[in-house]
């Protein structure tokens, strides 16, 4: 699970934007600049930055996704916004499972499916989508819970699994149509680093 949820984060990430981690010992960095978007399906999942040694977080809306975006037809014109909080922590048990599973419990109000839903003694992964009222816009989420990580991605566009699929085989993530497109000289390499 661990290399797919890494080809999601970097997928989701758009391959275009470079937003390097906030350490832990950097929180205060993180306060100062608001995010852009307000998720209120991950609303709070700040708090499990409390003791993690590598904090990753980002909330990209329209505008800056308009400005990461190749052509006015890319995958990033498409989208209202991207969310990624990724938490890792330096040993098990630094977090409580009943506090990630108040946010498994939202996907349960009967408006999303979930069509991956894997759970074991020390770890979980749920993807769900749910398409909004409008029937053109559609949402993603996935979430993974293990034992020194946890990582929450929420997107909501005009977008198809399709697009989503060539987006990530693009970035060398799985096989499918669109192997390939949006991958090229000139794509930065999103940055990781821990203190």
């Amino acid at each position: 699970m661990k290399m797919i949820r890494a080809g999601v984060v970097m997928a989701v990430a758009m391959g275009a934007v470079v937003c390097p981690p906030h350490s832990a010992h950097g929180q205060e960095a993180m306060m100062v600049s608001a995010p852009q978007v307000k998720d209120d399906l991950f609303a709070g999942t700040e708090k499990f930055a409390v003791g993690a040694s590598d904090v990753s977080e980002v909330n990209l809306d329209k505008n800056m996704l308009g400005m990461a975006g190749k052509g006015k037809d890319g995958l990033a014109n498409k989208m209202d916004f991207i969310v990624v909080h990724s938490y890792t922590y330096d040993k098990p048990g630094m977090y409580k499972l009943e506090d990630v599973e108040a946010y498994r419990k939202k996907l349960t109000d009967g408006s999303w499916n979930c069509f991956i839903h894997t759970h074991d003694k020390d770890e979980s992964t749920d993807i769900c989508q749910r398409t909004m009222p409008d029937n053109e816009t559609h949402e993603m989420v996935i979430m993974t819970a293990e034992p020194k990580e946890l990582t929450f991605v929420h997107l909501r566009g005009r977008m198809s699994l399709r697009d989503l699929g060539e987006m990530g085989s693009g970035m060398g993530i799985g096989a499918g149509a669109g192997a390939g497109a949006g991958a090229g000289a000139g794509t930065p390499a999103v940055k990781k680093h821990d203190d």
